[in-house]
């Protein structure tokens, strides 16, 4: 299969990875928002105080998982967590606050006249909304849990729709984090190349608007489950990770949540038909792949066209391939420049190099005046 790996990481630094300047952009909404809190929830809360040690970054921005939006509707979805302690958590009476009533005075803490649309409250979390109308739409996810001792043990609840559940706000970070670095501990390169195939496997799912598959959570999982050796060339990586989920798909349907066990499945019933779909369009990509290995499809029109209909490129690989080769004959042009006046030769059929009559020494700027 033709090495197509440079340009595939290439698309993935600048197409799929976020880059850190808007990263740095939706930390700033994320920390506008804890400022609020750490200044404004005493003033719902009674006598409460917190402050950034309170905050636990969740979700694929905190593990370096997330991608770039594909279409105007998809928004970016930044998850925080705000963790208080449960005697801390009660009204002007004194009383214990249910897990909904906490999740009301969070948002009210939050709200401010310049947003566009006002911070609300969600099933598991309080919702802040930014740019609904252009390619930075997001919002930032509060999910609010408490915490107390029983005994020597820390429990810690999330405050959800049905109220108050046993959840640990950064076991999922802890779980994917110790993964990577336990693979690089095996194969240097290994757990990094874990992230980067999670991003192009996200991004080859949502790749077409029309599909709906799992989400990144079930993809995450996926990849933790199958992802091939370490290989130094992407594109052979992502094309073993697609046959061995595809493998997994076709005898089991169900996803784990490898960071929970002993949580229920991520899946709903044995054969969801988001992940039957997937395991679909798996087949669909490996065909693609699978023409590359003729010998009259080892070139980079053949690979460029696969690849392209696997990611979707919007021409960025055309541009890269157009601009690779004016760069080559960039380069063969000051390469022979740099042989004229030295030793290089003329072959008889007017090719400079080693072989053939040596060259005269060239004066571009005419002959010296004898006068």
């Amino acid at each position: 299969m033709f090495n197509y790996s440079e340009r595939i990481e290439a698309f993935r630094l600048e197409k799929v990875r976020l880059s850190t300047e808007f990263l740095e952009k939706l930390f700033a909404h994320r920390k506008a928002n804890r400022d609020r809190l750490v200044s404004r929830l005493a003033d719902h809360i009674p006598d409460i105080s917190i402050s950034d040690g309170n905050f636990k970054p969740q979700g694929s921005v905190a593990v370096g998982l997330i991608v770039q939006t594909q279409f105007a509707e998809d928004e970016y979805d930044i998850d925080d967590g705000l963790v208080m302690w449960k005697d801390d958590l009660v009204d002007e009476d004194g009383s214990e606050l249910s897990a909904e009533e906490v999740r009301k005075r969070v948002c009210a803490a939050l709200q401010d006249d310049r947003f566009a649309k006002p911070p609300e409250v969600h099933h598991n979390c309080v919702r802040v909304f930014y740019k609904t109308n252009d390619e930075e739409r997001h919002h930032v996810d509060f999910a609010i849990y408490r915490k107390y001792f029983v005994g020597d043990d820390l429990v810690r609840e999330l405050a959800g729709a049905e109220g108050w559940a046993p959840s640990d706000p950064t076991q999922v970070n802890r779980w994917i984090n110790d993964l990577v670095t336990e693979r690089n501990a095996q194969t240097d390169g290994w757990g990094t190349q874990f992230r980067h195939l999670v991003q192009l496997l996200k991004r080859f799912c949502r790749s077409r608007q029309t599909w709906d598959l799992p989400n990144g959570m079930k993809l995450t999982m996926l990849v933790a489950e199958c992802q091939p050796t370490y290989q130094a060339r992407i594109d052979l990586a992502f094309r073993q990770l697609l046959q061995q989920l595809k493998n997994r798909l076709f005898w089991n349907k169900v996803i784990q949540n490898l960071s929970h066990p002993e949580k229920p499945t991520l899946t709903r019933t044995d054969a969801d038909q988001n992940v039957a779909d997937l395991e679909a369009r798996l087949g669909e990509a490996l065909d693609q792949l699978k023409a590359l290995d003729k010998s009259d499809t080892d070139n980079a029109d053949s690979a460029r066209s696969a690849w392209d209909w696997i990611f979707k490129s919007d021409d960025f690989f055309a541009h890269f391939d157009a601009e690779k080769k004016k760069e080559e004959k960039k380069n063969a042009l000051l390469a022979k420049a740099a042989l004229v006046g030295t030793e290089a030769k003329t072959s008889p059929s007017g090719v400079i190099g080693a072989i053939g009559v040596t060259n005269l020494t060239h004066k571009f700027y005419g002959e010296e005046s004898l006068d």
